[in-house]
């Protein structure tokens, strides 16, 4: 074994990353019943993998990468990303606590709608840029870690992601009525 090489305890990193893993799969992929699946793959491949892993990236990029590619065959092999009703309740729960009154808390149930229809409709590579240092929260030095992009694409996509985002919301708004998101997504 070289000097640098390092063991991993399973055990500890599914304890240390289990919860982020589920809150990525979650935002990546929508409904809970699949993300339970996803996760379980993620920790397979994992569990299989770890005596390999070299350590050169940080656990948690690395399993971020075993967890986008966990999603990716995941929406391959069920078709088209079809779970946007779970999003947008797990939005709307998390929405109801900050609403002030009952009209405000339609206005919130509907800005979370148009902004899961324009999430889904988006491509993959900018959902889950704009997922990861929006709802996430990840830094562009961050997401540039767990992408394996250079430091400029990411910001590059950072920057189509929210156009791609606010022209989405304007396209779901004409469908659905009028809505303040446009200018929050700016």
């Amino acid at each position: 074994m070289p000097p640098f090489a390092q063991t991993y305890d399973f055990d500890l990193v599914y304890r240390d990353h289990a919860q982020r893993v589920a809150r990525w799969a979650a935002w990546l992929l929508g409904p809970s019943s699949d993300v339970d699946d996803v996760v379980q793959e993620v920790f397979l491949t994992a569990h299989r993998l770890l005596p390999s892993f070299r350590g050169e990236a940080a656990v948690g990029t690395w399993l971020f990468r075993l967890t986008t590619n966990a999603v990716r065959v995941h929406r391959r092999r069920a078709g088209r990303w079809r779970h946007l009703q779970h999003r947008v309740q797990l939005l709307q729960t998390a929405a109801q606590a900050h609403a002030r009154n009952p009209e405000e808390h339609l206005d919130c149930q509907q800005d979370l709608a148009i902004a899961s229809e324009a999430l889904d409709a988006m491509s993959e590579k900018y959902r889950t840029m704009l997922v990861l240092f929006r709802l996430e929260g990840l830094s562009g030095e961050e997401l540039a870690a767990v992408s394996g992009l250079p430091i400029a694409t990411v910001w590059v996509r950072l920057h189509r992601a929210r156009a791609q985002f606010a022209a989405e919301v304007e396209r779901a708004r004409r469908g659905a009525g009028t809505s303040s998101l446009t200018a929050q997504s700016r």
